[in-house]
């Protein structure tokens, strides 16, 4: 076990380095120029171009930017964002963690949300939709299920505001300063419809393709229990493809987030990303998007550490 979890976070190193080091490269080689963006259609005076670039180590090479910029982020220093009027002058704009601290908790609380939600309901639903085969539950569930997936995220948002703010007022249909929790009902509702809905689905075909194996028979052969059967040594068979899958989705969660925050005008770190876009505000931009990265990659190698706690077979194939 010791040597697979070794050989695992090398490799999430080696990936963490080369993806981080990607994305810094192709943002800092986009066409244009985000300082000169900041002062419209009036050039920069010559010397304050300079001291913002300066600032920001935009007058480095691009893999001393790098090595600079990831110091920076391991230090916990996020930098700061372009100064929001730099005529005449070169202060820095608004500390990056500040806007993070104000933004990311929000953010945090749907997606963990959800998540919960995704495992939770779409392993204990895909296990209803599968003893109940045939039946009018089991149906009823892999319509819904169905259905969902072949829903966007953009489409379940817009039906939910429809249905449950603007038809039934049970909801709020933007946030509400003091919505309190009601505000993150819709939000969590339209970003898990279409994950938890692809789990249950994936969950029904891996449950019922194990419960048709042998061990499964000779399980039941020894008198076992069926919750048992089903419960311990069937479901957990069946949890690799599930579990993959819940981290695998991380980054099309966080995607879809995005576009969550933006339908139900929610004060998170997507709305202050498309704020940054709009405003080509670098450093915004990059923190986002890196930690996002490195969010993705850090849960992906973790998972393979559960993969093999669950089936052991995978650290001798490894």
């Amino acid at each position: 076990m010791g040597r697979f979890a070794a050989r695992r976070l090398g490799r999430m190193a080696v990936t963490l380095t080369l993806a981080t080091f990607v994305f810094f490269s192709a943002v800092t080689v986009l066409p244009g120029d985000p300082i000169r963006a900041l002062f419209g259609f009036s050039p920069p005076p010559p010397e304050l171009y300079e001291q913002i670039r300066q600032q920001f180590h935009l007058d480095e090479p691009l893999p001393t930017q790098y090595v600079l910029y990831m110091g920076d982020l391991v230090r916990g220093d996020l930098g700061h964002s372009f100064p929001d009027n730099p005529f005449g002058r070169s202060q820095l704009g608004r500390p990056v963690s500040a806007t993070l601290r104000a933004t990311l908790p929000v953010s945090l609380r749907i997606l963990g949300l959800t998540i919960l939600i995704q495992a939770v309901a779409g392993l204990g639903l895909g296990v209803l939709a599968t003893l109940r085969r045939g039946r009018v539950a089991g149906v009823a569930v892999y319509a819904t299920a169905v259905v969902l997936v072949a829903t966007p995220v953009l489409v379940a948002g817009i039906v939910l505001q429809s249905v449950m703010a603007y038809e039934l007022s049970w909801l709020p249909y933007q946030w509400v300063n003091r919505g309190g929790w009601t505000n993150y009902v819709l939000p969590i509702a339209a970003l898990s419809a279409g994950s938890a809905a692809y789990t249950i689905l994936l969950t029904r075909a891996e449950l019922t393709a194990t419960l048709r194996r042998p061990f499964v028979a000779a399980a039941v052969a020894r008198g076992i229990a069926a919750p048992r059967v089903v419960g311990i040594h069937a479901l957990r068979a069946s949890l690799v493809p599930v579990v993959a899958f819940v981290t695998a989705n991380l980054g099309s969660l966080i995607a879809g987030l995005v576009v969550v925050e933006g339908v139900f005008n929610v004060p998170g770190a997507g709305g202050a990303l498309f704020r940054a876009l709009r405003q080509q505000d670098r450093a915004l931009i990059m923190v986002v998007i890196m930690l996002t990265l490195m969010a993705v990659i850090v849960v992906n190698a973790l998972a393979d550490l559960v993969y093999s706690i669950i089936d052991p077979r995978i650290r001798r194939t490894d």
